[in-house]
């Protein structure tokens, strides 16, 4: 809401006004600027000053912002409970004997796998280093690419499987790494939110879980969709996988 280039140009006694605001910002919407004057202590003019140098023409149009950032993060809040609806239907279905066969096929493609690299950007790219501690644990030779630009090796990728997560399955950078990979003969599983994403398509096999996709109230490029269900398919994953492991 407020720009960090613009809350530099504030000299002390302004600070004191943005400081206020911060700190008391649900109080802000509803006050008047005397009112906002006796709380932090300085004239109304100072207050003035300040707003302006915040980007905004007036006391009238901060109280605006401040109620319209109030009812997104609301709505992000309602998106979040309908989000831990989504997740508990996911959860009893993963238990369901059903999607334990759906998932066979990607059990199967980790059994046969000499390696197993995870790989994905942001927070896909620490759920990757995750998935690839706990297939680790349970004995499965698995490690993460924590760099999503490295070039894939064009040699000896005959018996890896590349795990690739992404929440939209649109990322440029893990398309292209999907494309190498199986360029270079290694195989595709990929756990994304769509099933008709482009890396979905591209991959040899995929599983999506379809949460209700939230990003960013002010910055949209920010992904706040859930990745519960990610976790739990890695981890039901490395289960099946080591209980073959172990009979075979």
């Amino acid at each position: 809401m407020f720009d960090a280039e613009k809350i530099k140009t504030l000299n002390e006694l302004e600070m004191r006004v943005y400081n206020y605001i911060v700190q008391h910002f649900d109080e802000v919407a509803y006050l008047t600027i005397r009112g906002l004057s006796q709380g932090c202590h300085v004239s109304t003019s100072t207050i003035l000053r300040c707003i302006n140098k915040l980007g905004y023409d007036g006391y009238s149009e901060l109280k605006y912002a401040i109620r319209q950032k109030k009812q997104h993060e609301t709505n992000d809040l309602d998106l979040f409970y309908d989000a831990t609806i989504q997740v508990d239907m996911f959860l009893k279905k993963v238990n369901n004997e059903n999607y334990r066969d759906f998932i066979e096929p990607a059990v199967a493609m980790i059994v046969a796998a000499r390696h197993v690299a995870f790989s994905g950007i942001g927070t896909s790219g620490m759920l990757g280093a995750y998935g690839s501690r706990y297939f680790a644990n349970v004995g499965i030779n698995a490690y993460s690419i924590v760099d999503p630009f490295l070039p894939v090796p064009p040699r000896g990728m005959e018996n890896t499987l590349a795990i690739l997560l992404s929440v939209s399955g649109e990322t440029t950078q893990m398309i292209k790494q999907a494309e190498d990979f199986k360029r270079f003969g290694a195989k595709v599983l990929s756990i994304t939110n769509d099933e008709q994403s482009t890396i979905a398509q591209i991959a040899d096999y995929n599983l999506s879980y379809y949460m209700p996709v939230v990003n960013g109230a002010e910055e949209e490029y920010l992904n706040l969709t859930t990745q519960v269900p990610v976790i739990a398919l890695i981890e039901l994953l490395a289960h099946q996988a080591y209980q073959i492991l172990q009979t075979s």
